[in-house]
């Protein structure tokens, strides 16, 4: 594996008194075996021809060190919602279907999948990798107690950024391995993943004593190094006007994508939300409930307090845009791309696509009508003979449905391509590279990109790891469990009007929101804790579809696989002279073996005392 370590700012490193530059340099990776697997970063560096540097000696080059922490930010972070734990696993629920059935995560979902051909196998790989360099930059605080600029001021703040970064990167990764591969083992215990805070060498490493730390181990280290990097990170990634603590080449906006304390509140809050449900937390301890809102609501007072400030600051009444790539929506985003990659994805053929998923008619019904009540409340005025129509403006910014126009975004006069779904359609499902559903996705889509343009214009999107969204739902949820949906004097908000922050806000189209004239519904459902834990998790379904939530989010509110296998539906829409009908037949079932994911095959060949999870028993 190549890595490119970047410098960040003018300031000149203190190897060369001449100059700022960029090296790079091979490190080769060893594992254990040939599927590049548990131990797969080592500390084998390739020297130079003069043999300057080696395993033994590389902490004497400063760009060496960083470069441990910076190629976790540039190469092993996700970069589009097209990655295999974004869009692709909304296709492991009832949100979304892979177009192809050999798909892997369609066959995965079905009950099929093989041992070879675990869609996760990646995650354990490339998370166990990127906290391996993280623990070579932090082992015995060498990262740390290198100079890395001229200029003191400048060195310092760039030493507490590249510490407070590996710790807090590291607390993400296991997090973000937790929440995949904790669940109960095949001795019933509720375990997590293997808890490493040294750097391992393949060379030496002993895989017969590596074995899963418990999940509340793993919970706790997770949260102890919350509190590591919470000590050396900045507050905010943002430009403050005359503040004294930034460092203009090194903090503020210069690492806009980078951690700060704010992400890791909210990376508290993530932690503590998953602790506390249902499914990793058979004692129910609501004081990780009170926690989990503590810490989101802590980012929401930052966010109304003191991000308002700023020019163009966060204004909780206007909406964002998935192509604003600054929005202040976000609390820590990924690497920002320009590409078509999403328009050529989800498209159909007809408008330079490949439909390659498709929303599922269980996710359209989700969605409740524009007077905010359910389709199944008699008050709603659903119509099932026009299913489309006055529906909630999220949906409409969502997903393209049979009618549906893509008007260009900076000129909604013109229509670029309608969508024609009914049977004999060209968009209908049967064909090749067109939806398996008869639904398109709409969200994340540039509306500038038309297949037809002689020269294609391209949309920057970037992953919101953390935003705004997201910290309204996890502080709805606990607060509403902890204190009741209308409490404000305990976290200084109320559960209901973090809902509220979400339904009123004007869509990603720039329509006026679902709650804009008012919303009774919500009301309703404000007065007593379990409907609104109801609305809560729909909420959370219709704002974070195609995000990777709803797969982690279904499996810690389940208590039993039961809640997660169920049919999924498509619509088949008939034309017979101008009257248009309806059905919704099941296009895919799914069949999990257990609530919990596999441990990796190879994984547990090389590691004998790593217990596997139930319903995988066979993979040993």
């Amino acid at each position: 594996y190549e890595i490119g370590v970047r410098l960040v700012g003018s300031e000149m490193c203190i190897r060369d008194s001449s100059k700022s530059y960029t090296m790079k340099r091979k490190i080769y990776l060893l594992v254990l075996s040939v599927t590049a697997g548990f131990m797969s970063a080592c500390t084998f560096l390739d020297p130079l021809p003069n043999g300057s540097y080696n395993d033994e000696n590389f902490e004497l080059y400063p760009e060496l060190l960083r470069g441990f922490v910076d190629v976790v930010y540039n190469e092993l972070l996700p970069e589009t919602y097209l990655d295999n734990y974004y869009i692709p696993m909304s296709c492991a629920t009832d949100d979304a279907i892979y177009s192809s059935p050999t798909a892997a995560w369609r066959i995965f979902s079905s009950g099929s999948a093989k041992m070879l051909s675990n869609p996760f196998d990646t995650k354990w790989r490339d998370n166990y990798r990127a906290i391996n360099y993280l623990n070579m930059f932090l082992e015995n605080d060498r990262g740390y107690n290198t100079r890395y600029m001229v200029a003191e001021d400048s060195d310092l703040a760039l030493r507490n950024c590249l510490q407070g970064s590996a710790y807090g990167l590291r607390a993400w990764m296991y997090f973000d391995l937790l929440r995949v591969f904790g669940g109960k083992a095949e001795n019933g215990e509720l375990l997590g993943v293997p808890i490493l805070t040294e750097p391992t060498d393949p060379k030496t490493a002993d895989a017969s004593t590596i074995e899963r730390a418990t999940f509340d181990e793993c919970a706790e280290q997770i949260l102890k190094d919350c509190d590591s990097a919470y000590k050396y990170l900045p507050r905010n990634n943002r430009d403050y006007p005359g503040d004294p603590q930034q460092s203009i080449q090194i903090t503020g906006s210069a690492r806009y994508k980078s951690l700060d304390q704010i992400a890791i509140d909210g990376l508290r809050a993530m932690v503590y939300i998953f602790w506390a449900s249902p499914a990793y937390n058979p004692e129910n301890d609501m004081s990780r409930y009170d926690k989990a809102a503590r810490y989101a609501a802590a980012v929401i007072k930052h966010k109304l307090e003191v991000e308002s400030t700023l020019t163009g600051g966060f204004d909780p009444t206007r909406g964002f845009s998935w192509h604003n790539v600054n929005s202040p929506e976000i609390i820590w985003p990924s690497e920002m791309r320009q590409s078509s990659n999403l328009e050529t994805s989800f498209y159909p053929q007809q408008f330079g696509g490949s439909a390659l998923v498709a929303p599922t008619q269980d996710l359209v019904d989700a969605f409740p009508m524009a007077n905010g009540y359910p389709i199944n409340d008699k008050r709603s005025n659903y119509d099932p003979t026009h299913p489309y129509e006055g529906r909630d403006p999220r949906f409409y910014a969502t997903i393209f449905y049979n009618g549906a126009q893509v008007r260009r975004l900076n000129n909604a006069s013109e229509v670029m391509y309608t969508f024609e779904c009914a049977n004999g359609g060209k968009d209908a499902p049967g064909s090749n590279e067109v939806s398996a559903t008869g639904y398109y996705i709409k969200k994340f889509i540039y509306r500038n990109w038309n297949t037809n343009d002689t020269t294609k214009e391209l949309g920057y999107r970037c992953i919101h790891f953390m935003n705004w969204t997201k910290m309204c739902l996890i502080f709805a949820e606990a607060a509403n469990k902890y204190v009741g949906p209308t409490d404000e004097g305990t976290y200084g908000y109320s559960a209901r009007q973090a809902i509220a922050w979400l339904r009123n806000r004007p869509t990603n189209d720039d329509e006026p929101g679902l709650g804009t004239f008012g919303d009774p519904y919500l009301d309703e459902c404000a007065a007593e804790a379990t409907t609104f834990e109801g609305l809560v998790k729909n909420e959370w379904r219709v704002e974070t579809c195609f995000e990777g939530d709803r797969y982690y989010n279904l499996r810690r509110w389940a208590t039993d696989v039961s809640e997660i296998n169920k049919p999924i539906h498509m619509a088949k829409i008939s034309n017979q002279s101008g009257l248009i009908s309806y059905e919704y037949p099941v296009v895919e079932t799914l069949k999990y073996p257990s609530l919990w994911a596999p441990i990796p095959y190879t994984e547990i060949r090389k590691c004998p005392k790593l217990l596997q999870n139930q319903g995988w028993e066979t993979w040993k």
